[in-house]
């Protein structure tokens, strides 16, 4: 399979040995880039297969994605696809597709969508499927909020052998990143993390609201600590649009998953990673 090649974003090691001395368990890492999508997309997790699916017998492996086209939908989840945020005449097959809570700052300041249009949003680089984005038409400030709280609290009962797991995987593909873009984890209404646009194109020379270069147009992978870990994220836009798609989680308890590192072993991680040293805000 094809990869899309990114750096790695990690804590320095300075940072990283006072972490260690304080006992603190607070990890994230950020690094970008996955693999070559085969739906059409262009950009996804290399967590998941390449075509987006994730069939009944593949759920045991702790990892979900949200694509919003019907076409990919989790058939154990419920099988009405939530069609309200789609915009009339451009989300054929489109859909929220996962038993996810979506939650615009007001009406119409999330919609489901294939295609650009000028001065409304324009779709993630060569992604020619459903993608969502928020939008508040270049005045104040909107967001959605995507919750997974009811979804963490039922999965048990979907797959027994990830009762009582957190997310310690996000992947997202992020569509012509702009300087005013953030996106925000929160622990129900703690934030824990942010990623701005701003610290994006910085680290990777990217320009603000590119639509076809991959410095502008990023599949961003964030590991979490037990200690960061979130239930709700939240895409933030001071301007025109924030775009998105194929949104990968991983649960802590699956197959084969490491503990996250705690203590000195945290150093290793900032010794590997030295020479990416920016710290996402928090």
């Amino acid at each position: 399979m094809k990869n899309i090649l990114g750096k790695s974003k990690v804590f320095s090691a300075g940072l990283v040995l006072a972490m260690a001395m304080a006992g603190s368990a607070s990890a994230a890492t950020v690094t970008f880039g996955g693999q070559i999508a085969t739906d059409g997309s262009y950009k996804t997790s290399n967590k998941i297969t390449a075509d987006n699916i994730i069939t009944n017998a593949q759920l045991a492996n702790g990892y979900f994605v949200e694509t919003f086209d019907q076409a990919t939908a989790i058939p154990a989840f419920p099988p009405t696809p939530n069609t309200d945020f789609n915009v009339p005449g451009a989300s054929s097959g489109c859909a929220v597709n996962s038993p996810l809570a979506v939650t615009p700052s007001a009406p119409g300041k999330v919609n489901v969508r294939k295609g650009s249009v000028t001065n409304v949003a324009a779709a993630p680089a060569h992604d020619t499927t459903c993608y969502a984005y928020t939008t508040n038409n270049g005045s104040g400030t909107s967001y959605v909020d995507i919750d997974y709280t009811a979804f963490l609290a039922s999965i048990g009962g979907t797959v027994p052998s990830l009762a009582g797991s957190y997310i310690n995987y996000l992947g997202f593909y992020w569509g012509s990143v702009d300087t005013y873009n953030t996106f925000e984890f929160y622990s129900d209404n703690v934030l824990v993390k942010s990623v701005s646009g701003t610290d994006l194109l910085a680290d990777l020379g990217g320009t603000s609201g590119d639509q076809v270069s991959d410095k502008s147009n990023v599949y961003v992978n964030i590991d979490f600590s037990a200690g960061e870990a979130f239930n709700r994220f939240r895409v933030v836009t001071s301007g025109i649009a924030g775009e998105f798609d194929n949104i990968v989680v991983g649960l802590d308890k699956r197959p084969g998953q490491v503990p996250a590192p705690t203590g000195l072993a945290l150093l290793g991680l900032g010794l590997i990673g030295l020479g990416f040293t920016r710290r996402f805000k928090k």
